[in-house]
C-alpha cells in the first residue's frame, strides 16, 4: 500500500494536478532501489476505500509502440 505522502500524491494528481508523475515515479523507484529491486518496472495504482494499492510489475519484455 502506497505511504501517507505518495498517497496524497497520488489524490492530487487523479485530482487532476498536473506536473506530478515524475516525483510519483521517483517515489517508487526510491522505494524500490531501498528494497534492492532492480530493472524495468511497470507501475499502477488501484484505490482502495481511502488508500492506494501500489502494483509493480516487472517490464523487462515490454516494447513501447
Amino acid at each position: 500500500m502506497a505511504d501517507e505522502e505518495l498517497a496524497a500524491l497520488l489524490q492530487r494528481y487523479y485530482s487532476g494536478e498536473g506536473g506530478l508523475w515524475p516525483t510519483i515515479r521517483e517515489r517508487v523507484a526510491a522505494e524500490l532501489r531501498r528494497r534492492g529491486i532492480e530493472g524495468a518496472r511497470h507501475i499502477r495504482f488501484r484505490r482502495r476505500d481511502d488508500e492506494y494499492e501500489v502494483i509493480i510489475e516487472d517490464a523487462s519484455g515490454y516494447e513501447p509502440e
